[in-house]
């Protein structure tokens, strides 16, 4: 943890990332018999094998190729209060996603639909086609009124939509149906308008606030925000009543306007001297392949099964013959949680083409043991028991989880932020915000699909095969960019043609 008034210095041998050093383990008594371990416990050993070969955690002692030496930088209690009040906006993103995921049974009783009606469907997958409008429009907004001003601005829409719920929940209790599902149509719909806008803003402020020796950390507390969105919105789903779960909406949105004096002023774009500037320069020979680069992280991160744990993880649990399977995505999400703010140090310490390809790695590794778990179980357990094929199905989703969490999950959001020049910026993070709309809802359209075709138990072979995919794609193209100029990160990119 840094301190606020501490300086922050790059040591010149990198330290263990374990706190003072990780403890050499005593050597192993051979005076004692080694007795043959059972089944069980050989198959969990070579499973946990299988993910600290590939787990980024111990590996990265060695110094970063093409960084550049850290040099002092002052970090203060403004700028980690500016970052605080600029991620309210990525908190409610995630806090959209899944807020009606856990109450959804009963939202459909109040409102008088079946949860399998096209009605119902469409209530829940605006939030994407909103919140790519929203992203559209970012760039214009920054361009008129200032980023800061923007940012703030997200906050009146989670108000409103935080506000229109109520008044659905009123007026199905008054059986209004028709009007109660309007407004909690409008309700989403403003969610997702805001939420989309944040997407940009939000990733572009951190960008141009944080110090060099600083911008990985802090451009991770995007995606530290949006997993905290999501496991509030699971907590509160099952704790409150519908109403009042999806009206915390505007309780956070008060909240981003009450930590507005904290947003510091970002320098005005003047550092370019390139003279075209937008969407125009983002087709220019210099940024053609930063830009296929951005791409395919951002399908990379959507495509890697990520989603359809999340979107169907009860069910998925069920199947798996977990007893509880509620517990276990709300134990999966708060692990998912903890690894995400481990990644915040972890990402200034490991390069980040380092951490994304071994996070790549790691997650192909535990979907395989996942797909054979399940596959195993099917086939009536080939000798395993079913406590220990259960167990390696909720090991190696928590497996895959951390993966994503240190790696998939915040590094292309960030390397959007590291790779374009200032000129073009904003409009490129909306392009990138917006494909992941794209992408996110074309898994949840295609996922059950290879659930039918394929079986829940293979379900996520594709993501293994992307996954494999795109670490020879990352490995061969990405340079990495941790302590770098946006000027080296293009002439790096220019002489991997």
């Amino acid at each position: 943890m840094i301190r606020f008034s501490e300086r922050v210095r790059a040591p010149v041998a990198p330290k263990s990332p374990f706190r003072h050093g990780a403890a050499a383990a005593p050597a192993p008594s051979h005076s004692e018999p080694n007795p043959r371990r059972p089944r069980a416990s050989r198959v969990l050993g070579l499973c946990a094998f299988c993910f600290a070969r590939a787990n980024p955690l111990p590996r990265i002692r060695r110094t970063v190729r093409g960084s550049k030496p850290t040099e002092e930088v002052k970090v203060d209690k403004g700028l980690w209060m500016a970052c605080l009040a600029a991620i309210p906006g990525s908190f409610q993103y995630g806090f959209g996603l899944s807020v009606i995921n856990v109450p959804q049974a009963a939202v459909c009783r109040s409102l008088g639909l079946a949860q399998t009606s096209l009605t119902w469907s469409s209530l829940v997958a605006v939030l994407s086609p909103s919140g790519l409008l929203g992203a559209w429009l970012a760039p214009s907004a920054v361009r008129r009124l200032g980023l800061v001003t923007a940012l703030c601005g997200t906050s009146i829409f989670f108000l409103i939509s935080g506000a229109l719920f109520p008044f659905a929940a009123q007026a199905a209790a008054q059986s209004q149906l028709s009007l109660a599902t309007a407004l909690f149509a409008s309700g989403r719909v403003m969610a997702g308008l805001g939420a989309g806008a944040a997407t940009v803003f939000v990733p572009l402020y951190l960008g141009r606030i944080a110090p060099l020796q600083l911008r990985g950390a802090i451009g991770n507390l995007h995606q530290v925000a949006i997993v905290l969105g999501l496991l509030v919105a699971q907590l509160a789903g099952a704790a409150l009543p519908w109403p009042r779960t999806l009206a915390l909406a505007a309780l956070f949105g008060a909240l981003q306007l009450l930590l507005m004096p904290w947003l510091r002023e970002v320098p005005e774009e003047t550092t370019d001297s390139a003279p075209i500037g937008g969407f125009g320069a983002l087709g220019s020979s210099e940024l053609r392949r930063p830009m296929a680069m951005a791409v395919a992280l951002m399908a990379l991160q959507q495509y890697c099964g990520i989603n359809g744990v999340w979107y169907y993880s009860t069910s998925f649990f069920t199947e798996a013959g977990l007893p509880n399977p509620l517990a276990g995505t709300l134990v999966s999400s708060a692990i998912f949680m903890v690894a995400t703010l481990v990644a915040v140090p972890l990402i200034e310490k490991a390069g980040r083409r380092s951490l994304l390809l071994r996070g790549q790695t790691s997650a192909a590794i535990a979907l395989s043991i996942l797909t054979a778990s399940l596959c195993a179980k099917a086939a009536g357990g080939l000798g395993f028991t079913d406590g220990l094929l259960n167990g390696a199905t909720l090991m190696s989703v928590i497996a895959f989880v951390v993966s994503f969490a240190i790696s998939l999950g915040p590094i292309p959001w960030q390397i959007a932020n590291e790779i374009f020049p200032l000129r073009c910026r904003a409009e490129a993070q909306c392009v990138i915000a917006s494909l992941c709309e794209i992408f996110s809802a074309s898994v949840a359209l295609g996922f059950p699909v290879l659930q039918r075709i394929l079986g829940a138990r293979l379900a996520f072979l594709p993501s293994v095969v992307v996954l494999l995919l795109g670490y020879l794609y990352v490995r061969k193209n990405l340079p990495e960019t941790k302590n770098r100029e946006v000027k080296d990160i293009l002439s790096d990119f220019n002489r991997r043609r």
